[in-house]
């Protein structure tokens, strides 16, 4: 196996398990555990972050994403090239959301030092959009991989 193939195993793995984790964090809310909800919230956001930032550094010195995918027969046609694209693109608003969601609440948290408070709303459905877009990220990151390099 190669270096860049346990990369993108090891990333589809943690994009699958992603949306399950941050619905555990969640749990924790029902709890009133407002400090472990944020702490599993911010290491799986930035461990994600850094695995991305791997996976773009591997990409590239692979010599670019169609060197990657070049074996498959799939790679050309326009149904796949429809679901990368909409991977990238769901992944990339995902995780802008995501990041501007903890930021946020990071900085309204320190301010009052109490939950919740009257950005919880607004975190509540930036959070569901979130998770949405975790399992939409996680579900076309499957389907990329599998015609890329599994068919």
């Amino acid at each position: 196996m190669s270096i860049t193939f346990a990369i993108i195993l090891g990333i589809l793995t943690l994009s699958i398990l992603a949306p399950f984790i941050a619905l555990y964090a969640v749990s924790f809310i029902k709890k009133k555990d407002y400090p472990t909800h944020i702490k599993i919230q911010k290491r799986l956001f930035w461990t994600c972050v850094i695995a991305v930032l791997i996976l773009e550094i591997q990409i590239r010195v692979a010599g670019g994403s169609g060197s990657l995918v070049s074996n498959s027969a799939y790679t050309g046609t326009p149904f796949f090239k429809s679901v990368l694209t909409a991977h990238i693109i769901g992944a990339v608003l995902t995780y802008i959301i995501w990041g501007i969601t903890i930021f946020t609440s990071n900085k309204k948290y320190k301010k009052r030092k109490t939950l919740p408070g009257s950005f919880s709303i607004t975190h509540k459905r930036l959070g569901f959009i979130t998770i949405i877009g975790l399992f939409y990220t996680a579900i076309t990151a499957l389907i990329v991989c599998t015609y890329a390099f599994f068919l």
